[in-house]
């Protein structure tokens, strides 16, 4: 039976081994936690998903870790928490083609992008010991064809979405594909334009100006001409008449990775079930309840901001937010705390629609908007104070309306793109409601 695995840590510190064990929709794939790491309290987070108090918890989580979700994965489909650290849409496909790999090949594009993965995971061919391995994976009763996966490669960057993205840090003013795990160099993304969306790096500018302007903490971008890019070997063309938006990248820091993690993994989703799931986890009551009640973090301030966030996707149009657009950084590798707003896109600009991707909560109807019987009905679910949140909802929508309608029309967008955005803007019915009240 063939047999490959991966070495996998957080920051230095070793934390388990990921290998799969056969072929096909019949193989398994398992990550086999480090005990050592594992039994030590001073260790930092690998996932909120498999947190644990007090050793006695440490010793239950390895005692039922061969059952525990976390740790399984499908077929040849990695355990969620991995699956959701490998890269999307034509970043995906180019690492494919380097690699010379099939497009179902998670194990081996994982490997290919280990030096430079979302957060603060590693991860990196495991030493081949074929008695140990034995003991492990078959407990010595099947014979074992051992797989050799391939190193990381110089410049394999992880990136998730559908937008053409480029890995980069900054040299000379510049931005380089990244040859090393470098800890001077300011990391960014690069976000390119994309067919069928002009402007798409100047309208996701202006999204994050808007959120910004009504209260939201975004991450840092800037748009860039496509000149101050230099990277030979990437699959996009880089049209000298356009421009791109550097987005600063949160999980990298002067002294290395930060680790990161998004709500797909932090309730232990594929990223396939970003929208939704059988057993009803994919919604924002999830998210609210774990910031809230679980993490507890800064006394609902975090679920407040999540709130904030909402209503401005509603204001701009960002109809396509799900899980993997919330998440928390771990600063000192062990406290969460909510990452900055990211992929924040005024779809709007370009095409019709209403309402959230992702539900409210298990109950809701699909595309809802925001209006005070669903707001009552998500607080009452998720122990949220009402009047406080209304408070920062309407907040949202006062700097809204004061600041966005000159901000759109002093943008470099297009004239129809300004008149989409707007129009949509003043139909949303939080706008509209307190329109009405401020006469």
């Amino acid at each position: 039976m063939r047999y490959r695995a991966l070495r996998i840590a957080i920051g230095e510190r070793h934390c388990g081994l990921l290998f799969q064990y056969g072929q096909g929709h019949s193989a398994l794939m398992r990550f086999v936690p480090d005990r050592d790491f594992w039994l030590d309290p001073g260790a930092p987070v690998v996932s909120w998903a498999v947190r644990a108090s007090d050793e006695r918890d440490r010793e239950r989580l390895l005692a039922h870790a061969a059952d525990h979700p976390f740790f399984q994965g499908s077929g040849e489909r990695l355990p969620p928490f991995f699956q959701n650290l490998l890269p999307e849409g034509p970043l995906r496909k180019h690492l494919e083609q380097l690699r010379g790999c099939p497009p179902d090949d998670h194990m081996e594009i994982l490997a290919m992008c280990g030096t430079d993965l979302p957060g603060n995971v590693y991860a990196s061919p495991a030493p081949e010991d074929r008695e140990a391995v034995a003991r492990v994976v078959t407990q010595g009763h099947d014979a074992l064809e051992m797989t050799v996966i391939e190193a990381p490669v110089a410049g394999a960057t992880s990136l998730s979405g559908i937008q053409p993205k480029l890995g980069l840090v900054e040299h000379g003013g510049r931005y380089v594909a990244r040859t090393r795990d470098s800890r001077s160099s300011t990391h960014i993304i690069a976000k390119l334009p994309a067919n069928g969306y002009p402007l798409l790096p100047e309208v996701e500018a202006l999204s994050l100006r808007l959120a910004r302007a009504a209260g939201v903490n975004t991450c840092d971008a800037e748009l860039r001409p496509m000149s101050d890019i230099v990277a030979h070997d990437q699959p996009f063309a880089l049209d000298p008449e356009h421009r791109f938006l550097a987005v600063r990248r949160f999980d990298r820091g002067p002294g290395g990775h930060i680790h990161c993690e998004d709500f797909a993994q932090i309730l232990g989703l594929d990223p396939e079930n970003k929208y939704t799931d059988r057993e009803g986890r994919a919604n924002y009551a999830s998210v609210l309840l774990t910031l809230h009640a679980a993490m507890g973090i800064a006394d609902a301030a975090g679920a407040h901001e999540v709130m904030r966030r909402l209503m401005v996707n509603e204001m701009l149009g960002n109809y396509d937010a799900h899980l993997k657009n919330v998440g928390v950084l771990y600063p000192d590798g062990v406290t969460p705390v909510l990452s900055p707003a990211y992929d924040v896109v005024a779809y709007a600009a370009y095409l019709g629609g209403r309402g959230h991707a992702l539900r409210f909560h298990p109950g809701a109807p699909e595309r809802a908007q925001i209006t005070p019987a669903l707001v009552r009905d998500l607080c009452n679910r998720v122990g949220l104070v009402e009047t406080k949140v209304k408070a920062v909802l309407a907040d949202a929508v006062e700097r809204a309306r004061t600041l966005w309608p000159a901000m759109i029309e002093d943008s470099a967008l297009t004239d129809a793109q300004r008149s989409r955005l707007l129009e949509h803007f003043h139909q949303v019915p939080a706008v509209q409601a307190q329109a009405r009240r401020t006469r």
